[in-house]
């Protein structure tokens, strides 16, 4: 079994524990050096989590479990506006990231008003090209309530926070958090992050546990080590992570127009890649949406 990892500390001698993950059996998903400082994301395997801990002690750097890392999570809010934009958003995609996730802040064109508030197609089909989509609503329990069935149709696992006290079938709901004109500083609000976290880690665990059930043919960092290897342009792109590792795929920062052939005939263990997987054009920016496709859905 695998499981996620964040290293932190000093640049130097990080490269004896890339060496180390690798021989393990682990594989590096994000390497960041800047300066004198190194932050590396990685999965290995639980059994050999104290060989790393001591390497990484021996080193000067700290490690620790990154929960949400290898997925994309989309924090939506009703509008960017100053007037209907929750502060706390920004501290819910922190608290996201600090668990290793990627994350993007959506604003919807109209999602205030209680009877005007509704999804755009392009919205929706954004959306749904995360693992997981997390809501930050207001403070009023009647809005929330009517508001909330239009996020319910969605086909990823949905998270939402608001103030009042509610209960919410279908979604997870955590309440005493609406729009506040700060960001965070107190103990209580922390807590509050924490217990968002928690919710967005359990609905992650259910949707790897029903992954788990049908795998696909490698996992999503095998792939992304083969795109990266075998795609040269990847490498080139500006955006700050050219390939976002999801649960079940990856999201590649490229044109779909003009990469698409090059990705759909990436080989991984004799296969093409299109034929172990869906490839599609995203709704957003017209990048590259690889999902794989289950084991027992292949014709191999």
């Amino acid at each position: 079994m695998y499981e996620n990892y964040i290293f932190e500390g000093g640049s130097y001698r990080h490269g004896e524990l890339v060496e180390l993950i690798v021989d393990l059996g682990g594989y590096i998903i994000t390497q960041r050096i800047f300066a004198q400082e190194a932050t590396i994301t990685f999965t290995a395997p639980v059994e050999e989590y104290e060989v790393i801990e001591n390497v990484a002690a021996d080193i000067q750097g700290m490690l620790r479990k990154a929960p949400l890392l290898g997925t994309e999570i989309a924090v939506v809010t009703p509008t960017i506006t100053r007037h209907h934009l929750p502060h706390p958003v920004c501290d819910m995609a922190e608290i996201m990231r600090r668990k290793g996730a990627q994350t993007n802040v959506i604003g919807l064109a109209r999602g205030v008003g209680r009877r005007i508030a509704q999804l755009t197609l392009r919205e929706r089909q954004i959306i749904e090209e995360h693992d997981v989509c997390l809501i930050g609503f207001g403070n009023f329990k009647r809005c929330i309530e009517e508001k909330i069935e239009v996020f319910k149709t969605l086909n990823v696992p949905v998270v939402a926070v608001g103030l009042p006290e509610t209960q919410i079938e279908g979604v997870r709901y955590i309440s005493m958090l609406g729009r506040l004109p700060y960001t965070f500083k107190r103990l209580n609000e922390i807590e509050l992050l924490k217990k968002i976290s928690d919710e967005v880690e359990k609905a992650v665990k259910v949707r790897k546990e029903e992954i788990a059930i049908d795998p696909p043919f490698v996992p999503p960092w095998v792939v992304k080590d083969e795109l990266l290897n075998q795609v040269e342009d990847i490498k080139h792109s500006l955006a700050p992570a050219p390939i976002v590792q999801r649960l079940n795929g990856v999201r590649i920062k490229i044109p779909y127009d003009d990469y698409h052939e090059a990705v759909e005939n990436v080989l991984i263990s004799d296969y093409r890649l299109s034929e172990i997987a869906t490839i599609t054009k995203s709704s957003n920016r017209g990048r590259i949406i690889v999902e794989l496709t289950p084991m027992s859905l292949l014709n191999m």
